[in-house]
C-alpha cells in the first residue's frame, strides 16, 4: 500500500481477511482493519463499487460495536469521504471527512500528522469545486502540522523518547507534501513563497528519512525563492540557508 502497488496489496489483505474471520466469525470488529485495506487498494485502481462494498461491510461492523475505537471511525470515514469524491459527490464527502477530522482530534488531537491526513483530503475536496481559498488553507494546514513535526523529531534528543515517524507515515507525508507543492505553483506561482515553504519542509522530511540528497535539493529551491522574496537577510531565509549548510556537510 505505501508503495502504491495495490495489486499486491489485495490478496495480502484478503489472506487477513480471511485468517480474521477464521478466528473472530464473519462481521466483527475485528475485521474492520482487513475491510479497510481492501477498501482502499480498490479505491487506488479506481474500482469503486469494489471499495464500497468493503467500506459497507466496515461500517455495519462497527455499528454493531459502539464503543470501538476512533482510529478506526476515522478511517472509515476517510475512506468514505475519498470514495465519494472519486464519484463527485462533493457534500456527502465533505460530511464524511468532516467527521474524520473529528474522531481523529479525539483519538490523536487537532494538531496531529494523523489527523491532517483529514484537512489534506478535505482540501482535495474543495479543489475540486473549485473553492481554491478553502483549499489552500487547508492545505497550509497540513503544512504547518507536518513542519512543526518534523522539526520537533529533527531537533530532538534521544532521552526525550519522541515516537519516530515509520516507513509507511513517512512516505505518507512525502506523497501529501508533493501534492501540496504542486498545487501550490498551480495556484500561486512556481516563486511564490508558500510555494518556497513547501519545498523547505519536503527537504527536512526527506533529511528525517536519511534521503540527503534529496533534501539538498528542495532545500536549495526553497532558497532561491525565499532569497528572491523575502531577501537573504530574512530569518526565514537563514534558517533554510543553515539548513542546507548543515546537510552540505554531511555530504548531500
Amino acid at each position: 500500500m505505501v508503495k502504491g502497488q495495490f495489486e499486491l496489496a489485495i490478496p495480502a489483505a484478503q489472506y487477513a481477511l480471511r485468517f480474521g474471520t477464521s478466528i473472530y466469525g464473519e462481521g466483527t470488529v475485528e475485521l474492520v482493519p482487513a475491510y479497510l485495506l481492501i477498501a482502499e487498494a480498490n479505491l487506488g485502481l479506481a474500482r469503486y463499487r469494489q471499495a464500497e462494498e468493503q467500506l459497507t461491510l466496515a461500517n455495519w461492523a462497527l455499528l454493531k460495536t459502539p464503543h470501538c475505537s476512533n482510529a478506526l471511525r476515522s478511517q472509515l470515514r476517510r475512506n468514505f469521504g475519498r470514495l465519494y469524491a472519486s464519484q463527485s459527490k462533493f457534500d456527502e464527502a465533505l460530511r464524511q471527512l468532516a467527521d474524520d477530522v473529528y474522531y481523529s482530534s479525539l483519538m490523536a488531537g487537532p494538531e496531529h500528522i494523523d489527523t491532517s491526513g483529514g484537512y489534506f483530503q478535505l482540501g482535495n475536496v474543495f479543489y475540486s469545486m473549485n473553492r481554491i481559498e478553502n483549499s489552500l488553507a487547508l492545505y497550509d494546514k497540513v503544512v504547518d502540522i507536518w513542519y512543526k513535526c518534523v522539526t520537533q523529531l529533527l531537533s530532538a534528543e534521544p532521552s526525550e523518547g519522541l515516537p519516530p515517524l515509520g516507513e509507511a507515515k513517512g512516505a505518507e507525508g512525502v506523497e501529501v507534501l508533493s501534492h501540496i507543492r504542486k498545487r501550490r505553483e498551480e495556484c500561486v506561482g512556481a516563486a511564490n513563497i508558500a510555494t518556497g515553504e513547501s519545498n523547505y519542509i519536503l527537504g527536512l522530511l526527506y533529511q528525517y528519512l536519511g534521503q540527503l540528497h534529496k533534501a539538498a535539493e528542495h532545500m536549495r529551491l526553497a532558497l532561491a525563492i525565499y532569497e528572491n522574496q523575502l531577501g537573504p537577510d530574512h530569518q526565514s531565509t537563514r534558517d533554510v540557508s543553515s539548513s542546507l549548510t548543515q546537510l552540505e556537510g554531511a555530504g548531500a
